[in-house]
């Protein structure tokens, strides 16, 4: 099964169990991903089909539904940043992420896509600099330098909250994915997947692989696409399947430069499969990504 995120429909703007979820069975999908976006209110509206299993829940993305006094504007899987170095902001993101996962739980969905969170750093946006033609070898080697010198702090951070997080899912039953990112100050990049995962072996924890995110880093040199998969593949719980042309993703699959043949070889049987696409995309468009995607035998 494939499945899709509900973050196509809420970027609509849709309000109502109808809006959210008419087009995506209209479309073939049997299964969707709540994203963060879903508000506690439009949760016990869906809760009725969701429990029939119309559609099925696979998964639920971090922090779902929007926790209770923050704005819906400022929903986000980084709402609360678990790589902070403030106690009690890390506080909140164990709060709202075990009360994910107890939603995941009543749910039956398997797993949890979660960020693990951002550190500041006092230098020029890669983006910036790549769309403006300034990006290269060197500045690549300066940014990840100082990155290097900054993250080990931020990382112990990510730990400990992940130690509390991880008890909380292992009784409920859910898995836990670490979501690779698409900015270069987000964690977990590279190697990091591999230390965090080696340091909870045997806890309900794997690599979520973001097709998107993976090809922009590519494009900014920092991580090969295929490097990741190879390494994590075993590893993956789950999947975000998007296109991505430079640092454009979120785009229908075949919309874009992304193999996906080579993804599919490195999936292991059972991990989860969610589009994850944005506005503007169309229904069509969407349907026929769908189709792209179970010609190549992902279902």
């Amino acid at each position: 099964m494939i499945a899709l995120s509900s973050a196509w429909g809420m970027k609509l703007g849709a309000r109502t169990a109808s809006e959210l979820l008419a087009p995506l069975l209209r479309m073939g999908f049997e299964g969707m991903e709540l994203d963060f976006r879903v508000t506690p209110e439009l949760l016990e509206e869906l809760r009725p089909s969701l429990k029939r299993g119309d559609p099925k829940v696979v998964s639920l993305h971090n922090f779902c539904p929007v926790p209770e006094g923050l704005p819906p504007h400022k929903a986000s899987g980084d709402a609360f940043n678990m790589a902070s170095l403030d106690p009690e902001e890390r506080r909140e993101a164990i709060r709202w992420t075990c009360h994910t996962l107890e939603v995941a739980h009543e749910l039956e969905a398997k797993a949890v896509v979660l960020h693990l969170g951002y550190m500041d750093l006092d230098a020029e946006s890669p983006h910036e600099a790549f769309r403006e033609g300034r990006w290269g070898e060197e500045k690549l080697r300066d940014y990840l330098e100082l990155r290097t010198s900054k993250a080990p702090r931020h990382l112990d951070a990510i730990l400990l909250c992940l130690d509390r997080i991880l008890q909380r899912a292992e009784e409920l039953g859910v898995q836990v994915g670490i979501e690779n990112r698409y900015y270069l100050h987000e964690f977990p990049l590279g190697d990091e997947i591999g230390r965090i995962l080696g340091e909870f072996s045997g806890a309900p924890i794997g690599y979520w692989h973001d097709t998107g995110h993976a090809h922009v880093l590519e494009t900014l040199g920092a991580v090969k696409h295929e490097e990741l998969l190879r390494r994590y593949g075993p590893r993956i719980v789950g999947v975000h399947l998007h296109d991505a042309n430079d640092l454009k993703d979120h785009l229908p699959p075949g919309k874009g430069v992304i193999d996906f043949e080579m993804v599919l070889k490195y999936l292991p049987e059972g991990a989860v499969k969610v589009m994850e696409i944005h506005p503007p995309a169309s229904e069509g468009e969407i349907e026929g990504g769908l189709n792209y995607l179970r010609g190549m035998g992902f279902c």
